[in-house]
């Protein structure tokens, strides 16, 4: 890549890449995670190394000594990458964690445990903890202490919004929705406020990107439930946009196909703006 070097990190449960411009023109980090697909999110921490930040792209799961699928992923595999960071780079603060999706799930809850974190950007986020995905080791997404995080089980949603937004699309071959089923998974669980993330005292300044159309998840409802908890958290929404910000709102996986929200034109104004408010917000806070 002209004017960045980027290297491979195989740090223990820290597995990813290392993205440091020949000209870092800002102060400290800024660490990238991607969503439930499993990327460690290239895209970003290339796009922000060419703008000078020293980034990482960094993989959630699926890697050398990390869980295999995206179910019960301690929260301490963090500490790794606060040793190697400690280790390895002198300007080394502020620290800023961009994560997308599942991705923004688990970078706040890194926040509430770790105060190392000063910045968090959380595209599409969720206020609450999900289950994971690997449904044959079903359970939280995530652990901390060995002990399961308190989780919004999935699997409880209304079978008739199931039926709705998930078999008869796959029956007829539209795009199936999850957004109704994430609802309703909350809407079913009596004990659903356990399951918020608690991030009332969390000090780093939070960043929010969100699509009004997305219909993953209600990313929308909650980043505001999100700022309910924590008033500083500053909250960027799109009209016309979903819930990745590229393409014409439907994402195709071979047999089937996931509707994601958004038009081609939204989600390519959205993905334009949101990176200038992103631009600016880590300006801002990487003096």
């Amino acid at each position: 890549m002209d004017g960045v070097d980027v290297t491979y990190v195989d740090e223990g449960r820290m597995q990813g890449f290392r993205f440091v411009p020949k000209k870092k023109s800002h102060k400290g980090l800024v660490i990238c995670y991607g969503g439930s697909e499993g990327s460690p999110n290239f895209e970003s921490a290339k796009r922000l190394a060419e703008e000078g930040y020293e980034t990482f792209a960094l993989f959630m799961f699926g890697m050398k000594n990390q869980e295999p699928t995206l179910t019960k992923i301690p929260l301490e595999q963090f500490e790794d990458v606060i040793n190697y960071i400690n280790k390895n780079i002198k300007d080394n603060k502020p620290i800023s964690v961009l994560g997308a999706s599942k991705g923004a799930e688990y970078a706040l809850n890194l926040a509430c445990k770790y105060p190392e974190i000063d910045n968090l950007i959380l595209i599409s986020p969720s206020s609450y903890n999900f289950a994971g995905l690997d449904f044959k080791d079903y359970g939280s997404s995530w652990t901390y202490k060995g002990k399961q995080l308190p989780y919004i089980d999935t699997k409880k949603s209304s079978f008739s919004s199931f039926l709705k937004n998930i078999i008869v699309p796959t029956i007829i071959k539209s795009p199936i929705s999850y957004k109704e089923t994430y609802k309703s998974a909350i809407e079913q669980d009596s004990s659903s406020q356990e399951k918020l993330i608690p991030v009332k005292n969390v000090k780093a300044n939070i960043l929010m990107i969100v699509g009004e159309d997305d219909l993953m998840w209600d990313s929308f409802a909650m980043a505001h439930k999100i700022k309910d908890q924590n008033p500083n958290a500053k909250i960027y929404s799109y009209k016309g946009a979903g819930h990745i910000f590229a393409g014409n709102g439907v994402l195709n996986l071979g047999r089937i196909r996931i509707a994601t929200g958004g038009t081609i034109e939204g989600n390519e104004k959205a993905r334009s703006e949101s990176r200038k408010t992103i631009a600016t917000f880590l300006k801002e806070n990487h003096k």
